[in-house]
């Protein structure tokens, strides 16, 4: 049950932080050894057009409230649903299950633990308060990755006319809630309207994955065709 809370909260965190992710979407450059130096006019104009976009307090913005209704949902959704259902959307498929009927798994943790409904939602709120505390400590170096990403993609001109309309009333009014539209509760439902076609989905993926790993051997067998050393 841990386990799935963590994954929850995992997910949850992946999908208030994909917005930023999201931002550089060109391959990762290939490593040559020493890393091409950023003009310093891009990057002082690129520096200019993060405060705007991503300025330090962001992610508390984003996800105070935000994720606790997100987290709330999540659960909602994923411990209401009948626990073979759950189960067999994951892709387990054992006869035994057909026994547990419509029994949720909030049915079967009330029988063990009458506060648990209680205890996950305290649960939640702890956390989202310590994962809001530990992304605005990564933001100073999420800022300044952003301001190199944009220094490579932008010419210090295009940075300056994206910075000009920033300082207009309707450009700062798109950058202050630039990042903000992602946690929007009408884009978080959607967002969570895409879970049941997932877990649904889940099955066939798996395997397909199971077909395309078939040439390797199990985990933590032995091959029978290592080499041995002879002794000389």
């Amino acid at each position: 049950m841990l386990g799935m809370f963590k994954a929850a909260a995992a997910g949850a965190a992946i999908i208030i932080a994909s917005p930023l992710l999201a931002q550089d979407e060109s391959p990762a450059p290939q490593p040559t050894g020493q890393e091409l130096p950023v003009d310093p006019a891009r990057l002082t104009a690129a520096k200019v057009t993060v405060d705007y976009l991503f300025p330090l307090g962001t992610y508390e913005r984003m996800m105070k409230g935000t994720m606790d209704q997100m987290m709330d949902s999540i659960i909602s959704q994923s411990f209401d649903q009948p626990m073979a259902q759950t189960m067999k959307g994951m892709g387990v498929d054992d006869p035994e299950l057909d026994d547990l009927g419509d029994a949720s798994i909030n049915d079967m943790m009330l029988e063990r633990d009458p506060h648990f409904r209680e205890r996950m939602q305290i649960s939640t709120r702890v956390m989202t308060n310590e994962m809001v505390d530990l992304m605005t400590s990564m933001e100073p170096a999420l800022r300044e990755t952003l301001a190199s990403i944009y220094a490579r993609k932008f010419t210090a001109d295009q940075l300056g006319e994206m910075n000009a309309f920033f300082a207009t009333e309707t450009g700062g009014a798109f950058a202050r809630d630039y990042m903000m539209v992602f946690v929007d509760p009408e884009m978080m439902q959607s967002m969570m309207s895409f879970v049941p076609e997932m877990m649904q989905a889940m099955p066939a993926i798996m395997k397909k994955v199971e077909e395309a790993t078939a040439h390797l051997p199990p985990v933590g067998a032995v091959s029978s065709a290592s080499p041995e050393v002879e002794d000389e």
